[in-house]
């Protein structure tokens, strides 16, 4: 045991001997010569059998990024200035009947729901009764109206301390009808939604919201009542650009416009493109991440609509309420409220950002000598390209969706899609729809 005991304290002694010398040895970073950047190129073409060169490349939104590449032009990271990354909870209320909407609201109100997007559907609405049990104080509220009579309806009806928390939303295609809303204090939410439902690029959503909004700029008092409502794509990377692209753009808009600087506020909502009606679980790893990429990139409020929202299914609660709950898992066990823009840094995010900043600026400027009218159509052609692009890589398989073009799931016919909105002339793209079409 006493020789056991000598050999351990040996071998003690020697390791912090070897140890000391070490740390007191200078080190020598001469020696290491920079990487063979071509070597690096033609090594992993090799490994991959790839015949292409090692870009990123994006056809639907025209980008192609070099990663060897680490030169930057301008800081297009620095836009995310809160205090925390806290976002607002959302819900959807589709109002056709008062009583049942307000019943509706106030359940999703007590799953830890702080935004309601109040969407009516009828002509004339008795606010009282929508409301009744809803402390307007407390939340935020983004109310889609069909006529001036219900803004004005809305307006008498409400406490001045209540209207800091509502906002109206508005088409950014029909900037002019805000007439009677810009002589209102609501706030205003710039509804950009269906242009990523209808199958537009990043590109296109960013450059014609900045064109119209724009022309509030003028007739506006305080840019802070302007807010954004934007669609979540599929594409993790590009929707976190897309999302701090429009921070960024926001500031510069009004930097141009000598306006002073105000902190973007944006809802991101979560729709239907790549959901199935028959795969609520895959819905659910979707939604997820559209989530993520959105809080990701700067949004405030996320609203998750139900996947089956345009369908025979009418048990829309259960998945309304998996919607709440994944803000709910993100805040209080992934812990998202706790970094402001964590992508920041990530070479392939920053370069996607100032890609679409630039795209989409550069889009916005040549919108400047046109009218609306021909601004409106090119949007349209535009439109059409992508869809067609979207629709061809869906078709061959490039556009790999698991349950629905990838491992489908056989539908015995139970389920199935029904009428979805239109935009612009086009029909909400869903795969699966026009699959089974």
């Amino acid at each position: 045991m006493g020789d056991f005991h000598f050999c351990i304290s040996l071998t003690i002694k020697s390791f912090i001997l070897s140890l000391n010398e070490q740390l007191n040895m200078t080190l020598k970073l001469d020696n290491f010569t920079p990487p063979n950047l071509d070597a690096w190129r033609i090594k992993i073409k090799e490994e991959t059998k790839s015949k292409e060169l090692v870009d990123y490349t994006n056809e639907i939104e025209a980008i192609k990024i070099d990663p060897t590449d680490k030169s930057e032009t301008e800081n297009f990271s620095n836009f995310i200035k809160s205090d925390n990354n806290d976002w607002a909870i959302g819900a959807h209320i589709e109002v056709v009947d008062e009583e049942n909407a307000n019943s509706y609201a106030l359940q999703c109100l007590s799953k830890g729901v702080n935004l309601l997007y109040i969407a009516v559907n009828k002509k004339n609405i008795e606010w009282r009764r929508l409301f009744k049990g809803i402390h307007i104080e407390y939340i935020k509220i983004a109310v889609k109206l069909e006529n001036n009579e219900q803004l004005l309806s809305l307006e008498q009806f409400l406490s001045d301390a209540k209207k800091e928390n509502v906002s109206i939303v508005v088409d950014p295609l029909n900037i002019k009808s805000t007439e009677t809303l810009l002589k209102t204090k609501f706030k205003i939410i710039i509804n950009a939604f269906h242009l990523e439902q209808i199958g537009a690029k990043a590109t296109d959503q960013l450059s014609i919201t900045l064109h119209f909004t724009e022309k509030l700029l003028s007739n506006i008092d305080d840019p802070r009542r302007i807010q954004f409502d934007l669609g979540i794509g599929s594409d993790f990377f590009i929707e976190t650009s897309k999302f701090r692209a429009l921070n960024w753009l926001w500031k510069h808009l009004l930097k141009c416009n000598n306006l002073s600087n105000s902190d973007v506020v944006i809802l991101a909502r979560s729709g239907w493109t790549n959901k199935s009606i028959i795969d609520p679980d895959t819905n659910l790893l979707r939604q997820t991440t559209e989530s993520i990429s959105a809080i990701s990139g700067g949004a405030n409020s996320l609203l998750i609509h139900a996947p089956n929202t345009f369908s025979n299914r009418n048990d829309k609660w259960f998945y309304k309420r998996l919607g709440i709950n994944i803000s709910h898992i993100l805040k209080e066990e992934a812990y998202f409220t706790k970094v402001n823009d964590p992508l920041k840094g990530a070479y392939l995010i920053e370069k996607l950002t100032e890609k679409i900043i630039t795209n989409s600026w550069d889009q916005f400027l040549s919108y400047q000598n046109e009218d609306d009218n021909s601004v409106i159509n090119r949007l349209v052609k535009n439109i059409e390209i992508t869809r067609d692009q979207k629709l061809r890589d869906f078709n061959k398989g490039d556009k790999e969706l698991i349950g629905i073009n990838l491992f489908p799931i056989e539908n015995d016919k139970e389920y199935c899609w029904s009428e979805t909105p239109r935009y612009l002339g086009f029909d909400y793209l869903i795969y699966e729809k026009l699959q089974n079409e």
